[in-house]
């Protein structure tokens, strides 16, 4: 039997499946005519098939271009909309490396001059977002076998869509099957979505659910105007937000020197130095510290010299990848030596 938080999560997914779209995936329909065999609509959605079963994947997106030398891009999506302070356990990722190993290794033959070879049909990777974070089990795990982890924890531009979900509950469904599940999912992919709405006979979602759906949820996803995915120390990947999209007009080159700027909390954020907030090229992309230099950061908080040591020494550059002014780039947020260096300076002068 499902649960509420199932709902809940089916709800981010979709919410995460479109903002990805804005940096370059497409979302694989459950049920739309697919063109290889790897796919099928199952009773409860999308399926993949694997070397030995066919999987549900309920969340599934392919980057629309290939890069070099490497077959086309499909990511498994999995979102987890928990209380707070209930992270995501080990056995969540250890599931999603179960189903990746499984769907990675469905290889299919082509005839040789001499015999069938198999290859694979696509590169698949597994990626879990987070409202409440990770277990330190479920971190360690994931970094050995390569599933990406985002965590959306005191990302304030995502926050209120965040706590508008968490206010679907037991009263916006009649019951918590996959059934249920699947409709209120299908009703906020179409919402979002052009304002395309599902019509017909609702059998799960009531009239709060849908009043909530098509209005707070469509509306607070709506403000979240950049998406972007960034890999902080070539280490830790982020999902990078903005109120408003980047504009080329801080990237006339491929590498912008910025701040780091946050506070205890954990609500940190990189800004190009150079400009001001009513600068065109301004802008504040938003992330959740990794637990474990969070933990760092805390300790540490009292000396402002440590932190400011700890932001050159874990801060000092972000891959940047997305869509900027409608073209593709990828760039790099580098820390400005010189900005920390003197702020390094003042603290010892106040000192």
């Amino acid at each position: 039997m499902a649960s509420i938080s199932q709902i809940r999560g089916a709800l981010l997914e979709e919410a995460v499946l479109y903002l990805l779209e804005k940096f370059g995936y497409e979302t694989i329909e459950p049920f739309s005519g697919h063109a290889d065999e790897s796919l099928r609509g199952g009773h409860s959605g999308l399926e993949v098939r694997g070397r030995g079963s066919w999987h549900q994947i309920d969340a599934l997106a392919a980057f629309r271009s290939s890069p070099a030398f490497m077959y086309p891009l499909r990511l498994m999506v999995e979102a987890k909309c928990y209380q707070e302070n209930r992270p995501v356990g080990i056995e969540v990722v250890r599931n999603a490396v179960g189903v990746l190993k499984d769907i990675s290794e469905n290889y299919f033959s082509v005839v040789g001059d001499d015999a069938s070879i198999k290859i694979p049909r696509f590169n698949y990777y597994s990626s879990i977002f987070s409202t409440s974070g990770y277990t330190a089990g479920a971190i360690n795990y994931a970094l050995a076998h390569q599933i990406f982890l985002i965590q959306y924890e005191k990302v304030p531009v995502i926050q209120p869509l965040i706590d508008a979900i968490m206010r679907f509950d037991e009263s916006c469904v009649t019951g918590c099957g996959k059934a249920a599940i699947a409709e209120v999912r299908k009703q906020y992919r179409g919402a979002i979505r052009s304002g395309v709405y599902e019509v017909g006979v609702r059998e799960y979602i009531t009239p709060r659910g849908l009043e909530l759906i098509d209005n707070a949820l469509v509306e607070l996803l709506s403000r979240i105007q950049g998406s972007y995915f960034g890999m902080l120390q070539g280490r830790w990947p982020l999902h990078l937000l903005t109120r408003r999209p980047l504009s080329s007009a801080a990237f006339q080159n491929d590498i912008v020197r910025c701040r780091v700027t946050g506070d205890q909390t954990g609500e940190w954020k990189f800004s190009p130095e150079g400009f001001y907030k009513l600068d065109q090229g301004w802008f504040e992309l938003e992330f959740s510290l990794p637990d474990d230099v969070a933990k760092l950061v805390n300790e540490n908080w009292g000396d402002r010299e440590r932190v400011a040591n700890i932001k050159k020494e874990y801060f000092s550059y972000i891959d940047l990848s997305g869509i900027i002014d409608g073209i593709r780039r990828s760039v790099r947020l580098e820390l400005d030596r010189d900005w920390i260096d003197r702020y390094i300076k003042r603290i010892r002068r106040r000192d």
